[in-house]
């Protein structure tokens, strides 16, 4: 005789896909948004009105006296290049340390560059990096944002006093 005791209970599969759903919120919350609140990444930013790092504070704003094209051209800067030349242009970003050659420094008169540091030599080498270089080709940044770009490092060539 089959005792109804004997046969195996099936697993209560909605509970476990409610219970995983419960602990991997948990673990989110717990891991990624919580530090996150307390910190001063991009990341942490969502959770307070404070500006990202990379902002110019309104003393600054007014020591720069960037353009709007130039201030957003920083910005960029500060998004695509910065890993690399430094978040002043100085050539010494974090990544810097692992190429094989040195960044160069854009406040420094005496630097070489291949397409020269002009409006429309930056341009040409953000699209096109410098083959047999370090520098890559930027060329998924559309033209306005090159153009903003290479507009705030021929500001910062020029202005290398308020750095």
């Amino acid at each position: 005789m089959n005792d109804p005791l004997d046969e195996p209970k099936p697993l209560p599969m909605k509970a476990i896909g409610i219970g995983a759903f419960v602990l991997f919120l948990l673990l989110t919350v717990g891991f990624l948004i919580l530090p996150a609140f307390f910190d001063k990444s991009p990341f942490g930013m969502l959770f307070t009105n404070e500006a990202p790092p990379w902002a110019l504070s309104p003393e600054d704003q007014k020591k720069f006296k960037l353009t709007d094209s130039q201030a957003r051209g920083r910005y960029q800067f500060q998004q695509n290049c910065a890993a690399c030349h430094g978040p002043e242009g100085k050539g010494n970003g974090p990544s810097s340390a692992n190429l094989r050659s040195a960044m160069p420094n854009f406040l420094n008169p005496s630097t070489k560059y291949k397409n020269g540091l002009t409006n429309g030599g930056i341009q040409l080498t953000i699209k096109e990096g410098i083959a047999g270089s370090e520098m890559p080709s930027f060329g998924h940044l559309n033209s306005k944002v090159t153009a903003e770009i290479a507009d705030y490092l021929v500001f910062v060539s020029e202005h290398k006093n308020l750095y």
